[in-house]
């Protein structure tokens, strides 16, 4: 293997990672929760939460052959910020087989005028066993993003197509003007050089703006951007290619 490495330059090894980086991400992206399926199984990959409901609901089965705590927790990616995702029963136990809804309350310090980003985990907590010839049980959780809707704010399923990309100085970066939570594979090209390009994390928030990181400076001709999206629910679409401005 190092006899291997020692033949590859930095470009080529770098190039060779963020393939698989990429093929990895878009796998992650595009197949359902169910196909990694084992304990606690959320009925969908995104619970939305919509301001005019107030809140939302998503059914979890218990796949499991024994009883099992089902312990729910909100992760808040962005903080607060005025916006707080309640779990009505966070803690509860099903049968095996059983499915459960599990209610979710927000609450809002003033009216939503931009899609806001948490992330949901369901874990599955197995009872412990009094017989010391009985294997200790594994947690198993579900680690699911949230997408919190504006009452006000019409519905877009395409808001990739509203992110900027740009040159600034020899990096490249996007920015999201829109109200829009985008999310994306983290690996882009710029063309036509076909530069690979890494994005720090697979989601950008409205307002927000973030660096490509690349391991050459860009190309003085490179003028679009190819990445792969997200659309509403996690599937991975077509790939979409951007204007680069400069």
């Amino acid at each position: 293997m190092g006899s291997f490495l020692t033949h590859l330059n930095h470009k080529e090894i770098m190039s060779r990672i963020l393939k698989n980086a990429s093929l990895i991400s878009g796998l992650c992206l595009a197949l359902p929760t169910s196909l990694f399926a084992a304990g606690m199984v959320p009925e969908t990959t995104l619970l939305l939460i919509d301001e005019a409901n107030h809140g939302g609901v998503m059914s979890v089965k218990n796949t499991d052959s024994i009883p099992t705590l089902l312990y729910t927790s909100i992760n808040d990616i962005e903080g607060n910020n005025g916006v707080k995702l309640n779990v009505t029963q966070p803690v509860v136990r099903l049968e095996p087989g059983q499915e459960q809804q599990v209610r979710f309350i927000l609450e809002t310090a003033e009216p939503l005028t931009v899609e806001h980003y948490k992330r949901v985990i369901f874990e599955g907590i197995p009872p412990k066993s009094k017989d010391k010839n009985v294997k200790v049980g594994i947690n198993l959780r579900q680690d699911l993003p949230v997408l919190i809707h504006p009452k006000n704010l019409p519905v877009v399923t395409d808001a990739w197509k509203l992110l900027t990309w740009s040159v600034a100085g020899k990096e490249v970066q996007v920015r999201n003007t829109s109200a829009y939570v985008v999310r994306f594979s983290t690996v882009v090209t710029l063309l036509p050089s076909r530069t690979t390009g890494l994005l720090n994390k697979t989601f950008i928030l409205p307002g927000e703006t973030m660096k490509v990181q690349t391991d050459v400076p860009v190309g003085s001709t490179d003028n679009a951007v190819t990445f792969s999206p997200a659309s509403r629910y996690g599937i991975e679409v077509d790939d979409y290619t951007a204007s680069l401005t400069r």
